[in-house]
């Protein structure tokens, strides 16, 4: 199942307007984008899993958004940054929209 779940993932990424290149949160026909490529790809509910490359100053911050779900770390070499995975239990699209638009607030965190 986890590797499946990675697949569909890697799809989704490689085929849908990614919110890490997304400059604007409000910007309706980019989220329009990624909401279709979510409702495509996943089945309401799910699991799914959101990556994030976090400064070590905001590590805090972000973890606060996933207190109760499993989190993945790996600090990278020099230590300032540590990418998150957290896998989620989410209801529709629009949760996981909503979720990168309260990260996105956080200065320097990328979002994969």
């Amino acid at each position: 199942m986890n590797r499946q779940l990675n697949r569909t993932f890697d799809k989704l990424l490689c085929t849908t307007h990614s919110m890490a290149t997304m400059t604007d949160m409000t910007d309706q026909k980019g989220l329009d984008s990624f909401r279709s490529s979510l409702d495509a790809n996943y089945e309401w509910p799910c699991l799914y899993p959101f990556k994030f490359i976090v400064p070590k100053e905001h590590t805090e911050t972000v973890l606060a958004l996933f207190a109760d779900d499993p989190v993945r770390a790996k600090e990278s070499s020099s230590g300032r940054f540590t990418a998150y995975t957290m896998e989620m239990q989410v209801e529709s699209s629009d949760e996981i929209i909503a979720i990168y638009q309260r990260v996105t607030q956080i200065p320097n965190v990328i979002s994969l």
